[in-house]
């Protein structure tokens, strides 16, 4: 009696290898699985072929596009995981006509990239960066003159734009400081919102009456370009802008102008477009924005949630099972996908 064909799982090799890998927790529960063979997932080719994508049963993947021509013809992967909680780089569409779920881990980047955000928002309101400076340069007069008080929190009126996981572990964080709430997000049910201590309003609202707007949406077609020209001259020229969620939210030209034309006050960005920034981006050259590498969330913390998280996922297909937090949800109803987790569960004994 032949031995059942193993599980393969391949982990992206632009850093999701080795991070899943590097987490205890994680590593055992693939190797302690029978039945699993792991290989790292070849990133050489962007986006990826599907010759490649045919060779894997489940994927784990970072930030490498994933197209129609990456799926066509794909008849053997069942699951695409992504290391966090973005998944604007995996075409949903072309997965679901495939037959392959797309996953997320949100739960992993939750408290991470809301700690972001707050770090943001402090670090501006504060004038940190400014005072440190102050501080190593001897001119402690300066920093502490009136011209260079930073702004206090209490009282004033923050903007969520998305109150999804992030922004509810955010909206958590910061109620202490005894903020206004405004939530601009048009998915958010009636009976979450009355959860929380929040106003929706739209759009307009949100951006004329904020003190502090933080972008916490995902990248869409709806939410590309949603902050630009219009949207930032509705903002006060006291407000900052934090985006801790994807660079092309915001139309990055029209905010470099307004930077410079102290538009608004200042901005915190994790998230750039493109990333890496190019070299002569006009952004790197104002003293009223501070920018993060895309990797202000990136802790322990982070790592070892969305690793295990991934790990996870790769399981419960490889049992059959939906996993947590499927993106894609209309799949579920896709034939060949569910003939694929019954030979799972048949093949592994789920």
């Amino acid at each position: 009696m032949t031995s059942p064909l193993p599980f393969r799982i391949g982990l992206t090799d632009d850093g999701v290898y080795d991070r899943v890998m590097a987490v205890p927790s994680a590593r055992k529960a693939l190797e302690n699985k029978a039945g699993i063979e792991i290989a790292r997932f070849p990133v050489d080719i962007d986006p990826i072929p599907a010759d490649v994508l045919n060779r894997f049963d489940a994927v784990l993947t970072g930030g490498v596009n994933f197209t129609p021509t990456s799926t066509a013809g794909v008849d053997r992967c069942a699951l695409i995981v992504r290391f966090g909680a973005g998944y604007d780089r995996v075409d949903l569409a072309a997965c679901t006509e495939s037959g392959i779920i797309v996953a997320t881990t949100p739960a992993g980047v939750r408290r991470p990239m809301a700690t972001a955000a707050l770090t943001h928002i402090l670090v501006l309101s504060t004038r940190f960066v400014f005072k440190s400076e102050c501080g190593n340069n001897g001119r402690w007069d300066e920093a502490q003159s009136a011209p260079q008080a930073g702004l206090g929190l209490t009282g004033r009126t923050i903007g969520f734009l998305g109150f999804g996981s992030i922004g509810k572990d955010l909206y958590s964080l910061i109620k202490p400081f005894d903020m206004r709430h405004l939530v601009f997000d048009p998915y958010l049910d009636e009976v979450t919102g009355r959860r929380y201590d929040i106003e929706q309003v739209d759009l307009d609202t949100l951006l004329s009456a904020s003190d502090i707007v933080v972008i916490l949406c995902a990248l869409t077609e709806e939410t590309h370009h949603l902050i630009g020209a219009r949207e930032l001259e509705q903002m006060k020229p006291s407000a900052y802008l934090v985006n801790v969620a994807r660079g092309a939210i915001i139309d990055q030209i029209a905010l470099a102008g307004a930077l410079a034309e102290k538009q608004i006050q200042g901005a915190g960005l994790d998230a750039l477009d493109p990333e890496p920034i190019s070299p002569d981006d006009p952004l790197l050259t104002l003293n009223n924005v501070h920018l993060t590498p895309h990797a202000l969330g990136i802790t322990d913390e982070l790592v070892r949630g969305c690793s295990e998280l991934c790990v996870q996922a790769a399981l419960d297909v490889m049992q059959g099972n939906c996993p947590e937090s499927v993106i894609n949800r209309d799949v579920l109803d896709h034939l060949g996908l569910r003939e694929k987790l019954e030979r799972y569960r048949n093949r592994y004994g789920g």
